[in-house]
């Protein structure tokens, strides 16, 4: 309002100012109280979106972490059968060059007891026990080899297993 000198105004005009300044201020309350209802019904829906968001990403992440584990699952299954399979080749193997060990041993027992002295026997036993010697590190190279090799597999997997879980994890 321009500068008005207020003695020189009349009663009813001072009324009527003071009037217009009261419903101007109750005005002014009730928009400021509109106001803070809406913001806080606008708190209440975010509230309640945030909630409804977290428990979506909640649930996506445990169906990711359900799909993961039976991926897992499977994995360690295929590699557990593979496991099986090349200890059952090597056991195996193992039956058989026991097989002809044994053999061996009664070849060199029979030529024992065909040999007329001890001299020949020695030698006779010396050839046998060098040839199972043979067989006998042969096979455990084999196995040994088989093993670290199926081990570095092993690990290498569950390493990139790992680090794919914490990378979907970190999503």
């Amino acid at each position: 309002m321009a500068e008005v000198n207020l003695r020189k105004l009349k009663r009813a005009e001072l009324l009527e100012m003071m009037i217009k300044f009261s419903e101007d201020a109750e005005a002014a309350d009730k928009r400021a109280k509109q106001r803070e209802a809406e913001l806080e019904a606008e708190k209440e829906q975010f509230i309640a979106q945030m909630a409804e968001e977290r428990a979506q990403m909640l649930e996506k992440f445990d169906a990711e972490k359900a799909e993961m584990r039976a991926k897992f699952n499977e994995q360690k299954a295929a590699m557990q059968a593979k496991f099986d399979k090349d200890i059952n080749g090597l056991k195996a193997r193992l039956e058989r060059e026991k097989a002809e060990i044994q053999d061996e041993v009664d070849l060199a027992i029979d030529k024992i007891e065909r040999a007329g002295n001890l001299a020949e026997a020695a030698l006779s036993l010396n050839d046998v026990f060098k040839a199972s010697q043979k067989a006998a590190a042969l096979y455990y190279k084999g196995v040994k080899a088989k093993c670290d090799e199926m081990e570095a597999e092993t690990r290498a997997k569950c390493e990139k297993m790992l680090e794919e879980a914490k990378r979907k994890s970190q999503q």
